[in-house]
């Protein structure tokens, strides 16, 4: 289930600002886990490199606290070149190979920012595929 989660938390939304286009715009991205921890309690916190090809074009750093359902609560902001990015959602403890979490916004180009982030993860959890859409 920890691989499952951080490797969720590698979508990045990185390359392109929200603002550049009124038309939506989808990304493909590529992240891999360098740092994943679980505190007392069950609260898991996972830091990435994210990439577009093979160009690194930031990093993540997110936290996943356990829910009373046994799903988790994520939330999370990228450190961008033009400025940062929020998500937050649930992931079900199921560990399923595909997951969804919503971008809630973010700061300099990425102000007002809006969408989907899409994650398809490796079996070992450390890397992922990323397809972000904004709307």
């Amino acid at each position: 289930m920890r691989a499952a989660v951080s490797s969720l938390l590698l979508a990045s939304l990185l390359a392109l600002p929200a603002a550049a286009s009124a038309v939506p715009a989808t990304l493909h991205l590529s992240a891999a886990v360098y740092d994943v921890h679980e505190s007392k309690g069950g609260v898991i916190y996972s830091e990435e490199v994210v990439s577009q090809g093979t160009k690194p074009v930031g990093e993540d750093s997110s936290r996943c606290t356990p829910t009373s359902n046994g799903a988790f609560h994520c939330v999370g902001s990228y450190d961008l070149t033009h400025g940062t990015l929020r998500f937050a959602g649930m992931i079900p403890n199921s560990g399923g190979d595909k997951n969804r979490l919503t971008v809630t916004g973010g700061t300099g180009a990425y102000k007002g920012a809006r969408g989907m982030v899409t994650t398809e993860y490796n079996k070992a959890g450390d890397k992922a595929k990323e397809t972000i859409t904004f709307r």
